[in-house]
């Protein structure tokens, strides 16, 4: 996973506006100025965390993230930016930066859903990152709330406010700065990062739509997010998606393309891009789900069988005996 230069550039150039040092920050990402700025410029979880931690430090600021996605200019968004406003609709714009979010960081995939009267912004939660660096992790997330709030305000071209912000941690000292910011209900711990939108709001048109540069700017985002899936893996991104959306039963093709914001069409595309399919990832993840479980002494074969959705144990003893060379009950008694 990893996050854009550029990105990061504008990261630093904010905090060295509120008393950070410019150039240590440039320095701890290991790369130049002009480096930063290329296209191609990436940086790995641990560098970006250790940027965001020491311009908090430097800034004394509890609330950088607000304030960052508050006083970034609306140009850092780059590409994904002019995307949104040449859409047809405020939907359209957010599906798209949804589609498009790894651009600039891929460690947070942005979701947009509807749910009655409201659409929800969400981010994908990373509990991963959260554990090896809380305080990048909420500086980043809620910057990118405000961020996108500013933007849809723009394409709107409206103050609106959402009807209800979600956030899985606590006020601590910043309860003011929320309220100022967001102005609107907020709802800690709530265990999802999320703005809800008011449905006619976001589906309203966007003035300054463009199809044909549309078209020819959606092409460059996908080539661009093609190259980011060639160095981060979108086969790893998919399989991370099905695992979370386990439930027992493994997802379908259409559950996880939606859950990735693309069409189950781009999503096989992307998959055959990397030599994989859907098909194959599916046979592979359920296989080590068989392994897992079967390490596990609690769980009978048939509790075993039920969890990986065969229609009985001789099912999937069959299955496993095929992948194996063994069945389930012999493979368990090698291994435990």
């Amino acid at each position: 996973m990893a996050f854009n230069g550029r990105f990061v550039l504008n990261v630093a150039t904010f905090a060295a506006r509120q008393g950070a040092d410019y150039q240590h920050l440039i320095a701890l990402s290991g790369q130049s100025e002009a480096d930063l700025g290329s296209p191609e410029s990436v940086l790995s979880r641990e560098v970006y965390n250790s940027i965001i931690e020491a311009a908090t430090a430097k800034t004394g600021d509890p609330c950088l993230g607000l304030h960052m996605g508050e006083g970034l200019s609306l140009s850092a968004a780059g590409l994904i930016g002019q995307i949104t406003q040449t859409s047809a609709t405020v939907k359209q714009a957010l599906e798209y930066c949804c589609e498009f979010a790894n651009l600039g960081c891929s460690e947070l995939p942005m979701h947009l859903e509807k749910a009655g009267a409201y659409y929800k912004v969400s981010l994908q939660q990373n509990k991963l990152w959260e554990q090896q660096s809380p305080l990048a992790y909420r500086h980043t997330a809620e910057g990118i709330l405000v961020f996108t709030l500013r933007e849809f305000q723009t394409l709107t071209q409206q103050q609106y406010h959402p009807t209800a912000v979600h956030l899985p941690w606590g006020t601590g000292p910043s309860l003011s700065e929320y309220q100022r910011i967001f102005k609107a209900p907020l709802v800690f711990k709530k265990e999802e990062i999320a703005i809800v939108l008011h449905q006619s709001q976001v589906e309203q048109p966007i003035i300054t739509a463009d199809f044909e540069l549309l078209r020819i700017l959606v092409t460059h985002a996908e080539q661009k997010s093609a190259q980011i899936d060639e160095k981060t893996g979108f086969v790893n991104t998919v399989r991370q998606s099905m695992v979370q959306l386990v439930k027992p039963a493994f997802p379908t093709v259409e559950q996880v393309a939606h859950y990735l914001n693309v069409s189950p069409r781009t999503l096989q595309r992307r998959l055959k891009g990397e030599n994989y399919s859907y098909k194959q990832l599916l046979k592979e993840l359920r296989q080590d789900f068989a392994l897992s479980y079967l390490r596990r002494a609690d769980l009978s074969i048939s509790e075993v069988a039920y969890l990986l959705s065969y229609a009985d144990i001789s099912a999937f003893s069959r299955a496993f005996k095929r992948w194996q060379g063994v069945g389930p009950q012999a493979w368990r008694e090698r291994n435990m």
